[in-house]
């Protein structure tokens, strides 16, 4: 794991930091992986998160955005998810 902060990404979970990544996806039309759409927006707009991070963070995330009625909230699961995974992973580095 490289370095990376879970604050920088908690900082920019605003409205407008959703409705940009949400605008992001919709731009990937062809894209059924929202998941994949989000983590790879989310690593563009962070200063800690590389290339990696998001590999290992795709084969951790568990999360059910699908069961979500509209794409923001799908934006805002995957990303919560994105936050506690990077959480996790500042806490065991503390802990080393």
């Amino acid at each position: 794991m490289s370095c990376r902060r879970s604050e920088d990404l908690s900082q920019r979970t605003t409205s407008q930091f959703v409705e940009s990544i949400t605008a992001t996806v919709r731009g990937q039309s062809g894209s059924a992986d929202v998941q994949a759409v989000v983590l790879r927006a989310v690593a563009r707009r962070s200063d800690s998160i590389d290339l990696p991070d998001v590999l290992e963070l795709r084969s951790l995330l568990d999360v059910d955005s699908e069961r979500a009625d509209t794409l923001e909230e799908q934006v805002t699961t995957i990303i919560s998810g994105i936050e506690a995974e990077l959480a996790g992973w500042d806490r065991r580095e503390v802990a080393a």
